[in-house]
């Protein structure tokens, strides 16, 4: 017998401290009377008898965010399929990306954890590092070799030559653009732009200006927050020859001559008199019908494939009107992007078995294929490239096209916090508060150190 009990009362945003006070004294109160009655149960389980915070029948999963489309697609056709096949109790809960960070961490405090979590492929060094998640090498030596040769980004899910991380889909920054507003300009929508100086010059023609207001900008990039710049900033970095580390991690590169000319080119299309950019810090991505190139305030803008078809959802008919350029190029033809989420298998599971067939169950292509089409993304096989339903969406064939031009992140335990030192700096260049050469120096020098604690 497995009860669970849930007690929840919504406390008001002014409600005093001492009422907070006697609600959580009331509820620890609660939870003893009903560990009390369950103690006398006969034929219950002990809490936490299963490891990792669950009991012996159940598997405790979370996902980050809350995508509608993907809530729905867990709860409804994946869970009750695995534990049909499988006989097993799955338990989802789905963890906003604010929050997961620090309710992770103080799941593992407390002896809580879920068997198998979600989360970014940049926290995968700093999980493997602090042996909150198992290698996963032995169990992908047992599947079909055709099977994992399949898996497009297995390998960016590595830490120190280990598995650590199964990606579950890709991602990437591609250039979008508003064909009308390419014929309105001049500009011959079949021919978009291909290099940096012809995004300049396509961004020159298409801005729109009332006096020194921008009011439509000739292209916007990723700027929500100082994170968002920072990937930005990486799509010209890749672009231009340069990279965020060596090839070992250990060294920050991302201040060479590459890194410093990327930088300042991307400063030029904010600051000075010749700026065509506008937007920095406005939510922009997911943003739907509210995008600005939806709604006229930019002519193109570099996005990724989960905004794009949120614009497809929410905005059909001005959908019909965008396309997607391959990646730029400087000397290189490249842009942010690789590995998206994935799942780990906690160390302190007692399930890794059923953790590890439930990983492995979506990634089964016909799961594989549904979760991208539900969350959207480059499918976690290869061999969905020629699937005839993803190749028809318009918001994931380009982004499949593109995946092996994609560059991610170092997999470093520190990578995390040198991309908040990173970022911070990135930020202060695009508001024209600083050089990019001394920014980026900066970043390096106060990175270098995290590097070395890693």
């Amino acid at each position: 017998m497995r009860i669970t009990i849930m007690m929840m009362r919504i406390i008001e945003p002014g409600a005093a401290l001492e009422e907070v006070q006697m609600i959580t004294k009331s509820r620890l109160a609660a939870g003893l009377i009903a560990v009390m009655v369950l103690s006398g149960c006969g034929g219950g389980t002990a809490a936490g008898s299963g490891g990792s915070g669950g009991d012996a029948n159940t598997l405790r999963v979370w996902f980050p965010g809350n995508l509608a489309e993907e809530v729905s697609w867990v709860n409804e056709k994946l869970v009750p399929a695995f534990e049909a096949e499988h006989k097993v109790d799955v338990q989802v809960e789905f963890v906003d990306w604010a929050n997961l960070a620090t309710r992770l961490s103080t799941a593992f405090a407390g002896g809580t954890a879920p068997d198998v979590f979600g989360h970014g492929n940049a926290a995968a060094a700093g999980y493997a590092a602090n042996n909150r998640v198992i290698a996963l090498d032995d169990y992908l030596a047992k599947m079909p070799a055709k099977d994992v040769s399949d898996l497009t980004f297995l390998d960016q899910g590595k830490v120190g030559g280990k598995q650590i991380i199964m990606p579950l889909r890709g991602f990437g920054h591609l250039l979008a653009y508003r064909t009308d507003l390419f014929q309105e300009a001049g500009l011959d929508p079949a021919t978009p732009p291909a290099t940096w100086q012809d995004l300049r010059s396509a961004a020159d023609r298409l801005v729109v200006r009332d006096g020194d207001s921008i009011t439509r900008s000739g292209v916007i990039f990723p700027a929500d927050d100082p994170t968002s710049m920072s990937q930005a900033f990486g799509s010209f970095l890749f672009q231009a020859g340069g990279s965020f580390a060596d090839e070992s991690g250990t060294k920050i590169t991302w201040n060479s001559e590459a890194g410093k000319r990327a930088l300042g080119f991307l400063a030029e299309f904010y600051n000075g008199p010749k700026a065509v950019a506008t937007g920095l810090g406005e939510a922009t991505s997911g943003a739907g019908a509210q995008h600005p190139l939806v709604t006229g305030r930019a002519a193109m803008a570099v996005i990724d494939e989960a905004t794009l078809k949120s614009i497809h959802e929410q905005a059909p008919d001005v959908a019909a009107k965008i396309k997607l350029a391959p990646p730029l190029k400087d000397t290189t033809a490249a842009s942010f992007g690789g590995a998206g989420n994935g799942l780990f298998i906690s160390a302190d599971s007692g399930h890794k078995d059923q953790a590890w067939e439930f990983i492995e169950f979506l990634l089964q292509p016909a799961n594989a294929k549904a979760y991208v089409q539900a969350v959207g993304g480059i499918p976690a096989r290869a061999s969905l490239a020629t699937d005839p339903e993803l190749s028809a969406q318009p918001y994931i064939k380009p982004y499949m096209d593109a995946a092996a031009q994609f560059r991610g992140n170092p997999n470093v335990e520190t990578w995390t916090q040198q991309r908040e030192v990173l970022a911070k700096e990135i930020e202060a260049v695009l508001r024209g508060k600083t050089p990019a050469g001394e920014a980026l120096d900066r970043a390096a020098s106060e990175a270098a150190g995290l590097a070395k604690q890693g």
